[in-house]
């Protein structure tokens, strides 16, 4: 397989909304890019793109792919990711390896919230950007709505550049507005015969063009002061302008696509050679070097250094690295050095990947993007270099938040190594997804992008290694506190069953403490009451039964306890004696010390837009909450609020419905407060039912 030179190498990717024809456009280039014999469709079942069986079942794109094409003697390298944001942190990690996004709008649908998402994080990385108006030939599409929807939603420098020659089943070719010139296509070849520009469209043509002439002349203070002494700009002027334009981020243009009849995909993929940046066009990525912030630039000299921003992990064929050059080239069988994980790692074959289908090929130059099997201690995220080079790590892009987590437990009764396992080798897979312990409750949280993102996962986990877990609710972490002080409360262990027995008694006072500490334990036996060696015992006695818990069995926290007074005997007493006069001591103590269940409260902050706001407060208000201020960030509405964690678990999924999934919140422990009474009863009678059962 012929290997590209770093200028003539176009990386693409594609980020909208699910269902706007991401992945169809995807399977149109690798086409007409010659990778494929035939156009593959995912509406059939076998789009090289979606081919895990949950994408396959859906119709959509759940996990990023890769694929190739060349045209023009150029490489395109295509990534195609995916629109449910419930899969964002997949997409978020391949912006490091393109230099262009395609952002995919239906001619149907208009700009959606998915794509609303996705532009707002490319804009965020300064990506150049061209947006992709697709199904045009499908009824009810709409080129002038769609214009309309990304002027007010997306943003204002959008473009056309490539319009549509006709409507719904009317359409049948596009216009160039840099040429002038008219495509049509009679959908059985992908090539665009040059027609003339129907005569009802040269006032819409006209006008186009003459906008796009004076977006191009704001790019350069001698192109608008010709503009506009003349009116006109020449070809040459044109063409350099719009490609300084779209680098800079300061123009998008919007080319008319029909992925079904091929139709201006020929015209797309011409504008990207043409006007898509080179690696070299990157803007530096940002990393650290010596404990220091700094920028990586694309080149070609230098010793070779790459960034892994997918990883494949398959049960049977091992795992698959996909990475992309930044500096110098890469040739199989090498040896490289995981800065992430001060490891070396050996490179056998390399590989373009298509998909899950894999071409060898001999070397890569830097900006490229191949495949490396079965890495060791590599991920997504890392940074590989040449041995003995200067290390430095690109900083991965920063993920949004994980919005929602669920206890897993096995389905099967000693399976929990093999769960453990299958969601390390996912988490391999897939940097948006998280599993910890939750000590309080002893439950494994397996936090995710939304609820549709743990799902899948779990059902990844089924198929690929043959566990099946639970998905439930995760417990509160409830605490349980004190609100008064007793005195002279007295613990008592004694037990006689032959030879020797069992004797402890200690007494103790117990208050709240209001330092914020969650205990002290002040030993102030004098005289030898209790012997120096069974102090520690009552000690461990009390924080034992703190640990289990009294009123519904939630730690204890918040509590001073003074140990004053006691009685041993020198034959029946021991340690462990001591230990059950100090839990019972603290039982005892502690139910008459107005015992209370606290619950952890958050501080929320939800960013939505401004028409949702009321109904945003109104169900904030219904779960407890108590909303502590408002503002204004761009076109949004952020309400910053205090809840308590038991009516927000399942949040992610009831904002989504509210805000029909514009809306996205973050939420951090805050403190913890007391649980009303009635809701309090509920717990304990609920915690007590569940001891019975077990």
């Amino acid at each position: 397989m012929k290997v590209f030179k770093t200028e003539d190498l176009r990386n693409v990717g594609l980020y909208g909304h699910q269902g706007s024809g991401k992945t169809q456009l995807s399977e149109a280039i690798v086409f007409l890019g010659g990778t494929t014999k035939r156009l593959h469709s995912v509406d059939q079942g076998n789009s090289n793109f979606d081919y895990e069986d949950e994408e396959i079942k859906r119709h959509s794109t759940m996990n990023t792919a890769v694929g190739y094409g060349t045209w023009k003697n150029k490489r395109l390298n295509i990534i195609d990711t995916p629109g449910d944001t419930n899969f964002l942190a997949d997409a978020v990690y391949s912006f490091p390896a393109i230099d262009l996004a395609l952002v995919t709008v239906s001619a149907v649908d208009g700009v959606q919230v998915g794509t609303e998402k996705y532009y707002e994080y490319i804009k965020e990385h300064k990506l150049p950007v061209v947006v992709v108006v697709t199904k045009l030939d499908k009824e009810r599409a709409s080129f002038e709505n769609t214009m309309r929807s990304m002027e007010t939603q997306l943003d204002k420098e959008v473009i056309p550049v490539l319009i549509p020659m006709g409507e719904e089943a009317g359409f049948h070719g596009v216009v160039d507005l840099l040429e002038q010139k008219a495509y049509e296509y009679d959908g059985k070849a992908w090539q665009g015969k040059e027609v003339d520009i129907p005569a009802d469209m040269q006032d819409q043509v006209d006008t186009f063009r003459e906008q796009l002439v004076e977006k191009v002349a704001e790019q350069d203070d001698e192109l608008i002061e010709k503009y506009f002494e003349e009116g006109e700009l020449s070809p040459e002027e044109v063409l350099k302008g719009l490609r300084t334009g779209i680098k800079a981020g300061k123009i998008v243009p919007v080319v008319s696509v029909s992925t079904i009849k091929l139709a201006g995909i020929d015209r797309l993929l011409d504008f990207i050679v043409n006007f898509g940046p080179t690696p070299k066009d990157r803007k530096c990525m940002p990393a650290t070097k010596d404990g220091e912030e700094t920028e990586v630039a694309i080149t070609e000299t230098g010793p070779f250094a790459a960034y892994v921003f997918k990883t494949m992990v398959d049960p049977q064929a091992g795992k698959s690295t996909i990475m992309r050059v930044l500096r110098g080239k890469l040739d199989a069988d090498t040896s490289v050095v995981n800065v992430n994980t001060d490891s070396k790692e050996r490179f056998g074959q390399l590989f373009k990947v298509l998909g899950k289908k894999q071409d060898p090929v001999e070397a890569a130059f830097a900006g490229d993007i191949v495949s490396v099997a079965k890495l060791k201690e590599t991920r997504t995220g890392h940074t590989l270099i040449a041995e003995g080079s200067e290390a430095f790590q690109v900083i991965p892009p920063k993920l949004p938040v994980r919005s929602i987590s669920f206890a897993v437990k096995p389905k099967t009764q000693g399976d929990d190594d093999k769960v453990s396992m299958a969601i390390a080798k996912l988490m391999e897979e897939d940097p948006g997804l998280a599993l910890k312990r939750e000590q309080a409750s002893k439950e494994y949280l397996l936090e995710g992008m939304g609820q549709v993102h743990i799902e899948s996962t779990v059902e990844k986990m089924r198929r690929k290694f043959g566990v099946d877990v639970d998905l439930k609710v995760p417990k509160v972490p409830y605490r349980e506190t004190i609100t008064k002080k007793v005195t002279g409360i007295e613990g008592k262990h004694k037990k006689q069953s032959g030879g020797h027995g069992q004797f402890g008694l200690c007494y103790i006072d117990m208050e709240p403490l209001t330092n914020g500490e969650d205990f002290e334990f002040v030993d102030d036996i004098f005289g030898g009451a209790i012997p120096k060696q069974f102090i520690p015992s009552v000690e461990k006695g009390i924080r034992d039964k703190m640990n289990q818990g009294v009123l519904a069995g939630y730690p204890v926290i918040g509590v001073r306890v003074r140990l004053f007074d006691g009685k041993y005997h020198p034959v029946d007493s021991d340690g462990r004696s001591f230990e059950m006069a100090g839990s019972k001591a603290f039982k005892d103590a502690f139910m008459k010390a107005g015992p209370v269940l606290l619950e952890p409260v958050m501080d929320i902050e939800i960013v939505a837009p401004e028409e949702n706001t009321g109904d945003i407060i109104g169900d904030i208000s219904s779960r407890r909450g108590r909303i502590q201020g408002t503002e204004q960030r761009g076109k949004n509405q952020v309400i910053k609020a205090k809840v308590p964690l038991a009516e927000v678990l399942m949040y992610a999924s009831d904002l989504r419905a509210l805000t029909s999934g514009r809306g996205s919140f973050t939420m951090a422990f805050s403190n913890y407060e007391q649980v009303p009474a009635n809701i309090a009863q509920k717990i304990i009678e609920e915690s007590k039912s569940a001891e019975a059962e077990d």
